[in-house]
């Protein structure tokens, strides 16, 4: 896992080598500095020397001011990779996330996913600059600075080094019970995500049901949870931090202790004592750093174990390697012994097959859950069948590459999914260097046109959030639109106008009558009356064949086909 998230430095290559030269620097002047005013109390002050000193003070200056100009820029291309960084991540996240199979997104939560995408990566972020930049300066600094103790007075360093040891064992220790505690902060934050990110989104509903003081319950239990694992997290830090200064202060006290007594019995001088306190200071510098940095460690790893894990996942249908593009189809499709299920306990397609010959309109109907949109899912190839095949031109669309086959298929489906954006770039989206003019045309032909002239700005009209300031019908003409726009030799109509009122249904069907001329068009039905002058009708009942026909063929047969239809009229004559 270490060296996928070492993988990520290597296009910045220079900065990281940049910010490592340049703080290995700044850790070596830290070092010079106390050294510098031993030599001035030794050498400069018992002269008085105030030439000497004014030139030894100047050098100090500069030396600072070279350090300054030194920090700034580690800290800001530092920075300006860990930002990159992130960003790299994020793409390769969300890239990975668009590559998953629909299996995935079933059992997913989308604000698990929106936090591993957001909150996980930016403590990852922060992690790629303070990582290399801190573990240099810390470990230079501290074992410098033990390097000059033990050459400035051996008791002492021997005993900074006992300290240092007794503390690094103490720190491991710690540490293990930090990266449970940060895991599961992660893990309970996606969890407010998910939360938040559902009942927001099904706002309306929650306020038709009057229901805003049950979803604030259920936001607050696990706003509690997270509250819960993040007073454990604190426990362990505070205790850590506190641990931290602890160890500084009795540091200094022993220094303090064991120093006068050294000088009492003259093995040790004054200047070297207030030399090894500077020192011994510099020292817990980087300590309360490694404090720090420790906190960052396990967030960042925490949140990079997270986003390893997806990296990991492969998805379930790829395309083979010498998968082909799909060029100039005609429309055939043949349905092959298809067997499919969620699971292999349930099966909701059993043994279909079909033919259907370019430019045929066929339809599919039957009731709820008898594999009519499980169909069109496998046609699209968002699942791939327990056995069988399909084919499209006679070919196995196991052959074709994912995307060249779904650039060439059109779907209007029931629930219609628009973008928070202009009406244009909502229809744009299915041929997006499509111009203005494409646009509009297509707009024309979905009979679209009309309604979007009324809009504020027309075509520049912002919809609002899946298309919120727009009526069901309207939402459905710019889907329409928005396949007249691809183009595509096949459409799929899955339940297009069954949640609209029957004028608006009328209106819609004659826009769906045109897009359906010289393509290839399977219409899932709900409504029969949509799907009477279909070439071919198939009755789907558990996942199998039950009739075949015409309107009047089926009619004809008093079946399943015969009942479906006169219930269905029944209820929209009452």
């Amino acid at each position: 896992m270490i060296y996928n998230f070492l993988h990520y430095y290597k296009p910045y290559k220079r900065i990281l080598y940049g910010v490592v030269i340049g703080s290995l620097v700044a850790a070596l002047l830290d070092l010079i500095f106390p050294m510098m005013v031993r030599q001035i109390l030794n050498e400069v002050l018992p002269q008085k020397n105030i030439n000497r000193l004014l030139q030894d003070s100047g050098v100090l200056f500069i030396l600072y001011l070279g350090n300054y100009g030194l920090l700034y820029i580690v800290n800001y291309y530092g920075h300006l990779m860990s930002a990159k960084i992130e960003n790299d991540m994020r793409r390769d996240l969300f890239e990975h996330f668009h590559k998953m199979s629909f299996r995935y997104f079933d059992n997913a939560k989308t604000g698990q996913l929106l936090s591993r995408l957001t909150s996980d990566i930016a403590e990852i972020g922060e992690l790629s600059f303070r990582g290399p930049n801190d573990v240099i300066v810390c470990c230079i600094t501290m074992v410098g600075t033990i390097g000059i103790l033990f050459w400035m007075n051996v008791y002492l360093g021997i005993l900074i080094a006992l300290l240092l040891i007794t503390k690094t064992l103490h720190t491991v220790y710690v540490n293990k019970k930090m990266k449970a505690a940060f895991r599961d902060n992660r893990i309970k934050s996606g969890e407010i995500t998910a939360r938040a990110e559902e009942s927001l989104g099904g706002i309306r509903l929650v306020k038709a049901f009057a229901q805003e003081e049950y979803e604030l319950a259920r936001f607050m239990e696990k706003s509690l949870d997270f509250l819960e694992t993040r007073r454990k997290s604190y426990k362990i830090l505070a205790y850590f931090s506190g641990s931290v200064n602890f160890f500084t202060n009795i540091t200094n006290l022993l220094i303090l202790a064991c120093g006068g007594l050294l000088i009492a019995k003259d093995k040790l001088s004054l200047s070297d004592f207030v030399a090894f306190l500077l020192y011994v200071n510099l020292f817990m510098k980087p300590l309360l750093r490694l404090t720090v940095f420790t906190e960052m460690y396990q967030r960042g790893m925490a949140g990079f174990q997270r986003f390893y894990e997806i990296m990991e996942m492969q998805p379930e249908i790829i395309d083979n390697k010498n998968a082909i593009d799909c060029v100039q189809i005609r429309g055939e499709i043949e349905f092959d012994n298809l067997v499919f299920g969620y699971s292999e306990q349930r099966k909701v397609i059993k043994g279909f097959n079909l033919k259907i010959t370019p430019g045929q309109t066929v339809a599919f109907v039957g009731e709820t859950g008898a594999g009519k949109t499980t169909i069109a899912s496998l046609l699209l190839r968002f699942y791939e069948p327990l056995s069988g095949k399909i084919l499209i031109d006679g070919i196995d669309i196991r052959q074709y590459k994912q995307q060249e086959l779904r650039r060439n298929i059109g779907i209007v489906q029931q629930d219609v999914f628009l973008f928070s954006d202009s009406v244009t770039h909502n229809i744009a989206y299915a041929k997006p260097e499509a111009g203005q003019k494409e646009v509009e045309k297509a707009a024309r032909m979905a009979a679209a046109d009309r309604f979007i002239q009324e809009l504020p700005d027309k075509y520049d009209t912002e919809i609002g959030e899946r298309g919120v300031k727009l009526s069901g019908g309207q939402k459905q003409r710019l889907a329409i639109a928005r396949v007249f726009l691809k183009n595509p030799p096949i459409v799929i109509l899955d339940e297009a106008t069954s949640s609209l009122d029957n004028h608006t249904e009328k209106l819609i069907q004659e826009s769906l009558d045109r897009l359906a001329e010289n393509r290839t068009t399977l219409i899932i039905a709900h409504r029969m009356s949509t799907i009477k002058n279909a070439d071919k009708i198939i009755v789907l009942n558990n996942g199998e064949v039950a009739e075949i026909g015409t309107h009047s063929t089926l009619m004809s047969m008093g079946g399943l086909y015969y009942n479906l239809y006169n219930a269905q009229k029944y209820i929209d004559d009452k």
